[in-house]
């Protein structure tokens, strides 16, 4: 549209790469509403209601005040043109549809709760220092907050609710990485070879606990994560509600620094399987490299590591930039590079050449659900 002297132009091509300029643009824009129906419940108060509610009292509900309703009203306008809520044809009446349903939090983890921790003020406040951190090679989120990367952030004090959301999030993006696809997590992979299945940075349980599942009622299982993580764990929820029974004599807490070497009682579990689900990339290839030797060192020679990912499509690749769910792999990858040191989702030869480097190959590689792969690493000389 502007061309090598300055002069504006207009043909299809141009237009087209305006338009891409702007969707990029306004992304941001969205983001932000989204923002304001979370913070004022809206999700929640529409989802009670039997019919569409008029936007004033729609306002008294989230409390709103009459000065802020000229602005209220047009936020809720753009979401429902976005499909985030709908607004009546007669105008300023305002209803739940099925995205706004899933905004809704309640006791189990969902997307507003994923919602949640993607847009906050800490996270937000990172965002502002990508370009310094582009040029300094730093994160942006210990930019933003004294030094302090995201996971030492939440376990400042005070940092509570910030790490709840967290781990709300990751337990929901699980859910959502199983669900739907060509190829189930049972499917995936030879589940009855596995003895011993450990979760590294397992969270609550929630894969760990389809995977024992499926490896049937002899299998037992270890769950690494940080000391308050494990405590939060509902066993009776997560593992025994999906016919996981007996999971508290199958079931062994590990809490470890994964960067350090593994406690001897993860050796002494007999470990044959580790899965690692959207968990190795949130560390630079420095210390992934690190919590590989250390897989390595607790598995038997015939053990295999499943990485559960979402791939980030190889260079040049523009076919695959957006997964069945809408999650973007490219740009997931920078909000991790945002948050952690070197973190960030790869792409298939990258995890390749990293897992090479500790003598294993993929022996396989299955899309399961609608974001995520499951690769199976093998020694390749044993």
């Amino acid at each position: 549209m502007v061309s090598t002297n300055g002069a504006v132009t207009q043909n299809d091509d141009d237009l087209a790469a305006v338009a891409t300029v702007f969707q990029a643009i306004q992304g941001h824009w969205l983001t932000a509403c989204l923002g304001v129906l979370m913070d004022l419940k809206i999700p929640e108060i529409l989802a009670s209601q039997e019919s569409p509610i008029q936007f004033k009292q729609l306002a008294k509900l989230a409390g709103v005040s009459d000065a802020g309703l000229d602005h209220f009203y047009k936020v809720l306008r753009v979401c429902g043109q976005w499909s985030l809520l709908d607004e009546s044809r007669e105008g300023r009446h305002f209803s739940a549809n099925s995205a706004t349903r899933q905004l809704v939090r309640g006791k189990d983890a969902t997307l507003g709760h994923f919602v949640d921790h993607q847009i906050n003020k800490p996270k937000w406040d990172a965002w502002k220092m990508l370009p310094e951190a582009v040029r300094s090679g730093a994160v942006p989120f210990a930019l933003a907050h004294g030094g302090l990367d995201m996971h030492q952030y939440d376990e400042v004090k005070g940092n509570e609710a910030f790490a709840e959301d967290f781990q709300q999030a990751m337990t929901y993006f699980t859910k959502l990485s199983l669900r739907g696809g060509e190829v189930s997590l049972k499917d995936a992979f030879d589940w009855s070879s596995a003895k011993c299945i450990m979760d590294v940075g397992g969270g609550r349980g929630e894969c760990l606990s389809h995977c024992m599942l499926h490896a049937g009622p002899g299998c037992r299982g270890v769950l690494m994560d940080r000391p308050w993580v494990l405590d939060s764990v509902d066993m009776k929820g997560t593992f025994e509600a999906k016919g996981v029974h007996d999971a508290a004599k199958r079931l062994s807490f590990v809490s470890a620094e994964v960067r350090e070497p593994f406690p001897a009682a993860v050796r002494e579990a007999g470990v044959d399987t580790i899965v690692m689900k959207h968990f190795l990339s949130g560390f630079s290839d420095a210390d992934a490299d690190i919590i590989l030797k250390h897989c390595k060192a607790v598995l038997p020679p015939v053990g295999k590591i499943l990485l559960m990912q979402t791939l980030v499509p190889e260079a040049g690749d523009r076919d695959h930039n957006v997964c069945k769910d809408g999650v973007a792999p490219g740009l997931f990858s920078i909000e991790i590079l945002a948050m952690c040191p070197g973190g960030g989702w790869r792409t298939l030869s990258e995890w390749k050449a990293m897992f090479a480097k500790h003598g294993y190959g993929l022996e396989d590689v299955k899309a399961v659900g609608a974001n995520m792969s499951l690769m199976c690493w093998g020694l390749t000389q044993n």
